[in-house]
């Protein structure tokens, strides 16, 4: 049985790696081209793996992401809504209200996607190597660089508020970036509690912004991992402090 101690560090280094499923390579982009100067997609399939998700919206800021039965369980997508604004600083929210197993949830920040399949952004993700989620992961992502190990880990951390394991629900989450001083935030809190403050070394974290990291983007999240035929659910959608519009 492997110690706590040494799951947390493996937990640190592996970051949200897996071994891929063989199902082919489908699409990086689930939808077409844009139309009227639209945003081509507001899914992007990052890892593709067999199927990819399908998306709800049952009311405002609410989105289930639901996995077919013939998804992979290697499957990671991100989703944002159509009308968002690029920008070097932005606050971006969530609350991942249900899920199981190693489902895992994030968010993105400075994200950008092309008609041709290219996509970058910055992520915080939840562990969920070795059932070890009271880590929380930093990962800057380029799909066209490197489309079979499109994400770099740049740094983790561990919020010593939250049990190892299981995963908490809900969990609310709040991530931005500083530009001025190259570094991007998280905080998290569970029901009950109110939001820390931005620098808590208890409910959060920062790492430095790496220099190959997207200057500018559009907020979003992000939905990997997810056992096929199950759900999960994000409540609370807000970018800098406003429920986004055209969600999936």
């Amino acid at each position: 049985m492997t110690s706590t101690s040494s799951k947390r560090s493996v937990a640190v280094v592996a970051g949200v790696a897996f071994v891929s499923a063989a199902c082919g390579s489908p699409s990086l982009l689930r939808a077409g081209a844009p139309t009227s100067g639209a945003q081509p997609t507001c899914i992007a399939r990052v890892t593709p793996d067999c199927t990819g998700y399908s998306y709800a919206t049952p009311s405002p800021g609410t989105v289930v992401v639901t996995a077919p039965k013939s998804s992979g369980g290697n499957n990671r997508e991100f989703f944002w809504g159509r009308n968002g604004r690029r920008q070097a600083d932005a606050t971006v929210c969530a609350t991942f209200d249900s899920g199981r197993g190693i489902d895992q949830q994030g968010v993105i920040v400075r994200l950008n996607s092309s008609p041709n399949g290219g996509v970058t952004g910055i992520s915080v993700t939840r562990n969920i190597w070795l059932d070890v989620f009271d880590v929380f992961n930093f990962h800057v992502w380029s799909t066209a660089k490197d489309p079979a190990s499109p994400f770099t880990q740049f740094g983790s951390v561990v919020v010593r508020d939250l049990p190892v394991t299981p995963a908490v629900y809900p969990l609310s989450m709040c991530v931005r970036t500083v530009a001025a001083t190259d570094v991007i935030q998280f905080v998290v809190w569970t029901r009950g509690q109110a939001p820390p403050k931005w620098g808590s070394a208890r409910q959060g974290g920062e790492a430095h912004i790496p220099a190959a990291a997207p200057s500018t983007g559009l907020g979003g999240w992000f939905a990997g991992h997810l056992d096929p035929g199950t759900t999960m659910t994000y409540t609370d959608l807000r970018v800098d402090g406003r429920v986004p519009t055209g969600l999936p």
